[in-house]
């Protein structure tokens, strides 16, 4: 596992197990590629790269969208990777110390 894609599951994990965002880590690989490829997708692709049932994958991806974590200009429209300045200690660690603080959840 790459560096990148520990430090994305990190954050996924932290926000399914402490938060209890309605993030899920199963989107890992999904993230990964936004991550990487810098692309937009349209939503039905995000939620077939989850592996995720249809129910579960429209909760995650509104979970998602909730935290920050994508982006997307219109409610149906493609979503983006997304760095919120909460997820900042988990993608670039000690280089903002404002970032490694727990902050309120939006």
């Amino acid at each position: 596992m790459t560096p990148a894609l520990r430090r994305l599951a990190a954050c996924l994990s932290f926000e399914q197990e402490s938060l209890k965002s309605g993030v899920r880590v199963d989107v890992l690989r999904a993230m990964h590629y936004l991550f990487l490829s810098g692309a937009e997708i349209e939503r039905g692709e995000f939620k077939r790269m989850t592996g995720l049932g249809q129910r579960t994958a429209v909760s995650v991806l509104t979970a998602l969208i909730k935290r920050g974590l994508l982006s997307t200009d219109s409610p149906q429209g493609k979503v983006r990777f997304r760095l919120p300045l909460h997820a900042l200690r988990f993608d670039f660690p000690a280089l903002w110390p404002e970032a490694e603080a727990d902050l309120p959840t939006p």
